[in-house]
């Protein structure tokens, strides 16, 4: 009797998971309807991996019972819909070869999350130094790290800007060489008079061979906010809009931006939106950028579970685009740098491909 019982309330229990996460799949598939849909495709993996697991355990544990065929169909349902999403993109991370190199000169970018609890930049700056990249793009660069990593790594990058404001929006881009800053620019050094959220570096800089090419750097938001459900001042839809309203303010003003500029671009940043949401879909084709980090699983580093603890990472909200002007040689992830985000590493030229 004992045994019934338990075997009822774990198959109850199985079955009910089952229907959720394929529920969740069913939601981020059709993300290009809502973006409370597509904020589901920030756990693919999750689901992805949930659903093989609980599609195998059923099999299992429902080979008696006359619901098992149900339960395998609407588990094979939730499995396929998220493979769709999640095995494409993967393939092209692993299956990423870099381009042959053409005679351009080489120009190393590192970018990385810097996280506002790690303060470690001693650290960092040798990492820094170890990787040696010609441009390095920060964001969570809070004013306590940059006053220990800035005098660190100041003589080697002489070029820089910094911007202040809200956590999306201490942003950093340091060079080796010069650069200028371009309209479209949304940055402060002073906090308490900068009131968008979000930040963004648009700098022109110059190869080796004096190709230009523009360099962009931001921060944005996660897809959906949860303050809106509690503004009473608003109806149910009213909240529902609200909820997303921020983020794709962002992605309008940066497809703006980006599309007023001409030549050669490459943007860097934590996009807090993972390569399987619809959401950076749309802004790849409204501003023509190729995503080269596809793939690349960057967040979370850490997590905390009685203390911080190293993780396997799970999304990939951290990229690297670039124009089909940009000819990406090379892309990939590094060593923790003692963020929560592991920091992206490419090398690319700009200017006519002559070797081919």
């Amino acid at each position: 009797m004992i045994i019934r019982v338990f075997l009822f309330l774990f198959r109850l229990g199985l079955g009910l998971a089952v229907i959720g996460v394929t529920m969740a799949s069913v939601a981020a598939f059709f993300g290009f309807a809502s973006p409370i849909f597509d904020a589901f495709n920030h756990f693919q993996i999750i689901l992805f991996l949930s659903t093989l697991i609980l599609l195998v355990l059923s099999a299992l544990i429902f080979i008696k019972s006359p619901l098992r065929g149900k339960i395998l169909v609407v588990g094979a349902i939730g499995f396929l819909l998220s493979a769709i999403t999640v095995v494409p993109e993967q393939l092209r991370g692993i299956l990423y070869e870099p381009n042959a190199p053409g005679a351009q000169p080489i120009i190393r970018l590192m970018s990385n999350n810097m996280f506002g609890l790690n303060y470690d930049m001693k650290r960092m700056a040798n990492i820094i130094d170890a990787q040696n990249p010609d441009i390095i793009a920060l964001q969570e660069y809070f004013p306590d790290q940059q006053q220990a990593l800035h005098p660190r790594i100041v003589e080697k990058y002489p070029y820089f800007l910094r911007c202040g404001g809200r956590k999306r929006s201490f942003i950093a881009l340091y060079s080796k060489t010069e650069f200028s800053i371009e309209d479209g620019t949304s940055c402060a050094s002073d906090p308490s008079r900068f009131n968008n959220p979000a930040a963004r570096i648009i700098a022109s800089l110059k190869d080796e061979d004096n190709n230009e090419y523009t360099m962009v750097v931001t921060h944005l938001n996660w897809p959906i906010q949860i303050n809106p459900l509690f503004n009473e001042a608003l109806d149910m839809g009213e909240k529902i809009d609200a909820m997303s309203a921020r983020k794709q303010g962002e992605w309008e003003e940066l497809t703006e931006e980006i599309n007023k500029i001409e030549g050669p671009i490459v943007v860097a940043g934590d996009f807090n939106s993972t390569g399987w949401s619809f959401a950076m879909d749309k802004f790849t084709d409204d501003t023509g950028l190729i995503r080269h980090s596809q793939g690349l699983l960057t967040y979370p580093k850490l997590l905390y579970l009685d203390g911080w603890r190293e993780t396997i990472p799970f999304l990939s909200i951290d990229h690297i685009l670039a124009s089909e002007e940009v000819f990406m040689q090379n892309i990939g992830t590094g060593a923790q740098t003692g963020s929560d985000h592991l920091p992206l590493y490419a090398e690319f030229s700009v200017g006519p491909n002559i070797s081919q």
